[in-house]
C-alpha cells in the first residue's frame, strides 16, 4: 500500500498542472483506493468465512 501512496501521479496528462493542489491529491488518493479495494474485492471469500455464515444462517432458520 505504501509504493500505491508514495507512487508520483502519472504524466501522461491525467493530472492537469491547472488544477489546485487539493483537486490533484483528492484524484490520486481516489485513484490508489480503487487500486487498492479493487485488488481486495477480486479476492475470494475465504471458506472459513462462508461456514460461519452457513452456521449462522442455519441458526437463524432454527429461530424461525
Amino acid at each position: 500500500m505504501e509504493a500505491l501512496v508514495s507512487k508520483k501521479p502519472p504524466e501522461d496528462g491525467s493530472y492537469s498542472q491547472s488544477k489546485p493542489a487539493s483537486a490533484q491529491h483528492k484524484q490520486l488518493i481516489t485513484r490508489n483506493l480503487k487500486i487498492a479495494y479493487g485488488q481486495v474485492a477480486s479476492e475470494p471469500v475465504p471458506q472459513r468465512l462462508l461456514d460461519v455464515l452457513s452456521a449462522l444462517d442455519a441458526a437463524e432458520e432454527k429461530k424461525s
